[in-house]
Formats: structure tokens, sequence, C-alpha cells
């Protein structure tokens, strides 16, 4: 039991949970735009994401100890061996990129690793001056992964990847909010202005959500609508249920909002390719 405990703490608090995401949007989109995604591209991507969350951890283990207690109780037993673990994600995840990408690819993926690392390096001081900076970097952030597939596999960026990235952008916009919950007290002893903080009430902030993640169809609505994406690609907007779930159960005064963040929210892009599978299937 002991055994299991660990590994999953390593799976979720480790940030492997989160990274795999990153392969399963690039798996998602492969399905809308018809490419033979392989299986090397999809490690890449999530050794990068890896990497940036290693090292993300690694240096704000001490504001963690104060809002996530779980995490850094985990990773404090191998705060000696972090910087290695670090490394060892960005050589293989460099390494990997060479030997199977082109020069652009390998341009862009490089770029992709430094905008992940800078906003650890930067992001604080940026956050003080600038409301919900560190939401809008990450949701950015997250929204190049399309890009990077689409260079990757040599495929046009046309108006169906700009689509696919800006819904990227809308639901990791929405997960980058969800997440500041569990920081509002810290983020606020920092002076750090984060969209949380603007707000009164956190209903009031979860309410806006709400409205976003409405929002957040428009981008496959549209796609369907021009006919450059399948008609069963709808079947993604099921992950508007999905996130009135967890905003709504937000709300409620007693939330574990460290395990609706680290679980739910996280786990949503999961479902993308699951749900694209079964339009494919059935239509």
């Amino acid at each position: 039991m002991t055994l299991l405990n660990t590994l999953w703490n390593e799976f979720i608090y480790g940030g492997h949970w989160g990274s795999l995401a990153a392969s399963a949007i690039a798996l998602s989109l492969s399905l809308l735009i018809d490419i033979n995604i392989t299986l090397p591209f999809l490690i890449i991507v999530y050794l990068g994401t890896q990497c940036i969350y290693s090292y993300n951890h690694h240096k704000e283990l001490d504001k963690d100890e104060k809002s996530n207690l779980p995490r850094t109780n985990h990773l404090s037993k191998y705060i000696h061996n972090h910087s290695i673990t670090t490394s060892i994600y960005a050589v293989l995840y460099i390494g990997l990129l060479v030997y199977f990408g082109d020069k652009l690819s390998i341009f862009f993926g490089g770029s992709l690793l430094l905008i992940g690392l800078f906003f650890t390096y930067r992001a604080k001081s940026f956050s003080m001056k600038i409301t919900g900076f560190k939401t809008y970097y990450v949701a950015f952030s997250w929204a190049l992964l399309p890009f990077f597939t689409a260079v990757f596999y040599s495929y046009p960026i046309d108006l169906t990847i700009c689509l696919f990235s800006l819904f990227v952008f809308i639901r990791f916009f929405i997960d980058a909010s969800f997440f500041d919950l569990k920081d509002v007290d810290v983020d606020k002893s920092q002076n750090l202005s984060t969209l949380i903080l603007s707000f009164r009430t956190k209903k009031n902030f979860l309410n806006l959500l709400h409205v976003i993640n409405i929002l957040s169809s428009i981008p496959i609505l549209l796609a369907i609508f021009l006919d450059i994406i399948p008609f069963y690609s709808i079947l993604l907007l099921i992950t508007l249920l999905y996130s009135l779930v967890y905003i709504q159960k937000g709300k409620n005064e007693n939330a574990d909002i460290l395990s609706l963040s680290y679980i739910l929210v996280d786990g949503e892009y999961y479902y993308w390719p699951f749900f694209l599978m079964i339009g494919l299937y059935l239509f």
C-alpha cells in the first residue's frame, strides 16, 4: 500500500498527470486533422511539459508549503535529486526532438521549452503588475501546442489549427483560473494580482468561469459551421458539462480545491481523444 501511495503521489504531485494531458491534446488534434501521430511525438510533448512542471515545482516549493502541503511533503522527499530529474527530462526532450524533428520543429519545440521555463523565472514579477498575467501566460503557452504539432508534422498553419488553439487557450484559461483558488492567501501575501483577487467573492469569480466555459464552445462550433473539422467534433463540447460540475463544486465552502484541481481539472483533457474516437466510430 505504501508503494502504491508513493506512486500515486508521484503521478499526481510530480506533475505526470498534467504532463500527459499535453499528449492527449496532441492526439486530439491529430484526430481532427487526420494526421498519423507517432508515439515518439507523444513522448516528446510529455517530456517537455514534465520538464517545465518539474522545474516549477522545485523553484516554488517554499510557496507550495503554505498552499499545497501534500505536494510539498511528497517532493521534499526527493529535493536533493530534483535538479538531476529535471535535467534528465530536458536532455531526453531535446534529444528526441533533435532525432525525430526537422530544423523548424526543433526551433519551435526549443522555444516552447524556454517559454515554459521563463514562466517560473519571471512570472511573479509580472504578476505583481499585470492582473491575471499568470493565467494568460499559462493559457497562451498551452495554446501553442497545436501549432507545435502542426509544425512537427509539416501540416499547414490554417484556420483549423488557429481555432483549435483558441479552444485550448480558453479551456486552459478556465483551468489556470480555477487552480488559483488554492493559492489565494499566498498570492495575496505576495502582492500578486490574480484574477480571483480582483473579485469580491469566490462565487462571483466562479460565475465568470461558467460564462467563459460556455464561450469556449464558439471555436469548435465555428469550425464545424465552416466545415473545416468533422461534425462529430461537437462531442468535444461534452467537456463543458464536465467543467460545469467542478466549477459548481468549487462554490462549496468545504470543497477540496486541491483534489478538484489535480484530479478533475487536469483530467479533462484525457476525455478529448476519447470523445473524438467515439464520434469517429459513430459517424
